[in-house]
């Protein structure tokens, strides 16, 4: 996919070099948006798609402009971080996250699982996302950038394929490691989560993939799937004790 970088109409001359910069730095043409329409920057440009540039980091695609948020996440880490125990966060009571912890989200996606770990990991923690669709992860990467709050700022967003990243990556690196294949299968979303589908990688988890992440992990691997277990029953691996009637099922392995 061609993505180019432009800005919103009339940009401040702060915006428009932030926007540069990034452009720049993801090594993406940037291309002035002046007047015109996001499709007649995106014809000019010769792009599929617009990384869309200001205060909120928009991705246009297919004729249609989307904002980026990390979907619940948002309110979930909010409810973290003021310490609120009348909402149990499924995800977190799986992973056993701990303050210090450094974790690995091998599917970030939008980075909604990503954003309330490096809440949960606080200051001494750290979380690596990897996305393998370069737009979605330059989409994702300007959203925390331009998020508040320290726990977006522990989010490094990193452009590649998970398989091939964990084979390279030492042993013990991370206390654990996330899978969230869930996007794969077509439920019923907002927007931005459709486009999630259509641009993320629909490739299933491989057992490979599993194995090396057990290698990486220091205590464990957490995979997630929707119900009915689709996912986790193709790879024969059992789900955890859930909440009857969860739409979620969650799968621990320890480390190797």
């Amino acid at each position: 996919m061609r993505l180019a970088v432009t800005t919103p109409f009339e940009p401040s001359p702060a915006v428009l070099e932030r926007a540069q910069a990034a452009a720049a730095r993801r090594a993406l043409p940037f291309h002035r948006r002046a007047t015109r329409s996001l499709a007649e920057v995106a014809g000019d440009a010769g792009a599929d798609a617009l990384l869309v540039l200001g205060a909120h980091a928009s991705l246009w695609f297919d004729g249609s402009e989307q904002r980026w948020h990390p979907g619940m996440g948002g309110l979930r880490a909010k409810r973290l971080a003021q310490g609120e125990r009348t909402t149990v966060d499924s995800f977190l009571e799986a992973a056993r996250l701990a303050p210090g912890d450094a974790v690995l989200d091998c599917t970030l996606g939008l980075g909604a699982d990503a954003l309330v770990a490096a809440t949960a990991v606080g200051a001494g923690g750290r979380v690596v996302g990897l996305e393998s669709s370069p737009a979605l992860a330059a989409w994702a990467g300007e959203g925390f950038a331009r998020l508040p709050g320290e726990a977006a700022a522990r989010v490094e967003v990193v452009a590649a394929d998970h398989a091939t990243w964990l084979a390279a990556a030492p042993d013990r690196s991370f206390d654990v490691v996330v899978f969230d294949p869930m996007f794969r299968h077509g439920r019923a979303a907002a927007p931005e989560f459709d486009l999630l589908r259509r641009l993320g990688d629909a490739r299933p988890l491989s057992r490979e993939a599993l194995d090396r992440a057990r290698r990486v992990a220091r205590r464990g691997v957490l995979v997630k799937d929707g119900t009915p277990g689709w996912d986790l029953g193709r790879l024969g691996i059992a789900p955890m004790d859930g909440r009857r009637g969860a739409q979620r099922l969650y799968a621990w392995l320890d480390a190797d």
